[in-house]
C-alpha cells in the first residue's frame, strides 16, 4: 500500500480533509503500532475502547491519515494541518472497502488457510517455505485472522510481494465465505476438522461446513489442499471447482508422511514425487509434521522444489505459546497455550507423554466455546490425560468448575485440582526438578501463560 490521504477518500467514499498528499504505507487500528514511514490510523469504536480517543496520540506518532467516524470529524479538524483526515459512515466498513480495492491490482498467487487447529503454524511454515522459493511475500501477522485483521494483511501488499498469505479464523457461520470473497485465493489449505468453536457451530458438521466455505471460494483454475486423513472434508471434495491435492498418509497423496518419531524435536519422512525427504522439525508434537506436510504440498503446487521446501522446514521456528519449547532452569516448559480443542489437547498429552523425563507434568486450562458438549468433552480429556502414565496432572478450575477431575482421577497418576493461576505455579514450584518436562495447555481466554509469569515469581 502507498496510498495518499485523497486517494483513500476516494476509494471509500469518505469526506477528506487536509492537503490530501501525505502518504500512508498500512493501515492501523493502535497507534501505537503506526509504522515509522506512515500509516492510516482507523479510529474504530468497539465494546471497550474508542479510537477516536487516539487521534491527536495517531498524529503524535506517525500517522499521515487518521480516519474517523463521519459525525466525529469536526471533533478532530485541528489536526488537519498535520494529518490528512478521511470521515466515513462505517470505519471497518471503509477499511474493509480499501482493502477489497487494493487485493485488486495484484496479479499474484494468494494462498489462505484455514481449519481447526495448527492454521498459524502452517501458515508460518508455508511462509519460510516460500520466501526461499518464490521471494519475499505478505503475510498474516500474530492474530489478525479475523474480519478486522484480515483486511489489514490485504492493504500491506507491496509492489514486488511474490505472494500473499492469509490465515482465516472463524467462530461464526458465514465469516469465512466473507473473508474467502475478500480476499480471493487462488489456493487454499485447510488443516482439518475438529470440535472447535461449537457454541457458534453446533456440532462438527457445522464447523466443516463453515471451514469448507474457503474450499467452495477457489475457482477452477486454482487448487485447493486437504488432509486425506480427514473423512469429512474428503466428503467436501467432490463439491469443488477447484483442483484438490492432499497431504497425510496415504500412497496417493501430493505429500506422504511415511514415518514420524517424537522427541525433543521432530522427525519424518516425506514422499513427494516418488522422493522420500527426511523432515527435521525445531520443535516437539508428531503432528507439526501434518502441518509441515500441509505446507509442502501447497509450496510444491506453486512450484517450489520438493527438496527445497522440506530444507526449508528445518529454520522454522513455532511463535509464542503454540507448542513454544522453553528451558528454565533445567526443566523443560512446552507452552501451547493459545488455543485448545479436544483433539488439540490430547495430542498436546500425547506429545507430552513420549517426552523423555525424569517427571511429565501437565498444566490444563479449559476449552472455551464448546457449547452444550463442554462438560462430556472436557471428561473426554481427563480420561484420556489419565491414561497416558504422567506423574502429575494440574487442572486449573479458575472459576469454572473441576473440568475433567473425576474423569482424570480415576487414572494411576496423582491428581491436584488449582483455584488460578498462582496455585498452580505454587504446585509447580514444590515439585519440579532438573529434568522434568511440563505441558501448560488451554485455550487462550484460560491465559495459561499466566502460570508462568507466577511461577517465575515463585522461583525468585
Amino acid at each position: 500500500m502507498n496510498y495518499t490521504g485523497r486517494q483513500i477518500a476516494r476509494t471509500v467514499g469518505g469526506t477528506l480533509k487536509g492537503s490530501g498528499d501525505r502518504i500512508a504505507v498500512e493501515v492501523v487500528y493502535d497507534h501505537r503500532l503506526l509504522p515509522e514511514t506512515g500509516g492510516l490510523f482507523a479510529a474504530l469504536k468497539g465494546e471497550n475502547t474508542d479510537g477516536h480517543r487516539f487521534t491527536a496520540a495517531a498524529a503524535d506518532a506517525n500517522a499521515s491519515t487518521i480516519m474517523v467516524a463521519a459525525e466525529r470529524l469536526v471533533e478532530v479538524l485541528e489536526l488537519a494541518d498535520r494529518v490528512d483526515l478521511v470521515g466515513v459512515n462505517d470505519v471497518a466498513g471503509a477499511v474493509w472497502k480499501l482493502a477489497s480495492e487494493h487485493r485488486q491490482s495484484f496479479d499474484i498467487p494468494v494462498v489462505a488457510i484455514t481449519g481447526s487447529s495448527g492454521k498459524t503454524t502452517t501458515k508460518n511454515m508455508l511462509r519460510k517455505i516460500l520466501d526461499l522459493g518464490l521471494g519475499a511475500g505478505c503475510s498474516t501477522r500474530g492474530n489478525q485472522n479475523n474480519l478486522l485483521g484480515v483486511p489489514l494483511t490485504l492493504v500491506r501488499l507491496a509492489e514486488g510481494d511474490a505472494y500473499l498469505l492469509a490465515e482465516l479464523g472463524t467462530n461464526a457461520f458465514g465469516e469465512i465465505a466473507s473473508l474467502s470473497d475478500l480476499v480471493k485465493p487462488t489456493l487454499a489449505v485447510l488443516t482439518g476438522v475438529m470440535r472447535a468453536h461449537l457454541e457458534g457451530f453446533g456440532d462438527i458438521r457445522g464447523v466443516l461446513r463453515e471451514k469448507s466455505d474457503l474450499a467452495r471460494a477457489v475457482p477452477q483454475s486454482g487448487t485447493v489442499v486437504l488432509p486425506s486423513f480427514d473423512p469429512l472434508l474428503m466428503e467436501v471434495r467432490g463439491e469443488l471447482a477447484a483442483t484438490v491435492v492432499t497431504f497425510g498418509y496415504e500412497a496417493g497423496d501430493l505429500v506422504t508422511i511415511v514415518d514420524e518419531k517424537e522427541g525433543a524435536e521432530v522427525y519424518g519422512t516425506f514422499r513427494v514425487g516418488g522422493r522420500s525427504l527426511p523432515v527435521t522439525l525445531p520443535t516437539c508434537g508428531v503432528f507439526n509434521l501434518r502441518n509441515a506436510a500441509a505446507a509442502v504440498a501447497a509450496a510444491v503446487t506453486l512450484g517450489v522444489e520438493p527438496a527445497a521446501a522440506v530444507t526449508a522446514l528445518a529454520d522454522f521456528s513455532p511463535e509464542a505459546m503454540r507448542m513454544e519449547v522453553l528451558d528454565v532452569g533445567g526443566t523443560t516448559y512446552i507452552v501451547d497455550a493459545y488455543n485448545a480443542n479436544p483433539e488439540s489437547m490430547k495430542s498436546a498429552l500425547d506429545t507430552l507423554a513420549a517426552q523423555p523425563a525424569r517427571a511429565r507434568i501437565a498444566v490444563l486450562g479449559r476449552m472455551l466455546e464448546l457449547g452444550d458438549e463442554s462438560d462430556a468433552l472436557h471428561e473426554e480429556v481427563g480420561r484420556h490425560a489419565a491414561g497416558l502414565g504422567l506423574d502429575l496432572l494440574i487442572f486449573l478450575e479458575d472459576g469454572n468448575g473441576p473440568f475433567g477431575l473425576g474423569a482424570a482421577a480415576g487414572g494411576e497418576c496423582e491428581v491436584v485440582r488449582a483455584m488460578d493461576h498462582k496455585e498452580a505455579a505454587a504446585v509447580l514450584a514444590g515439585r519440579v526438578q532438573e529434568g522434568d518436562v511440563v505441558l501448560l495447555k488451554g485455550s487462550r481466554g484460560a491465559r495459561l501463560e499466566e502460570v508462568m509469569k507466577s511461577l517465575t515469581e515463585v522461583q525468585n
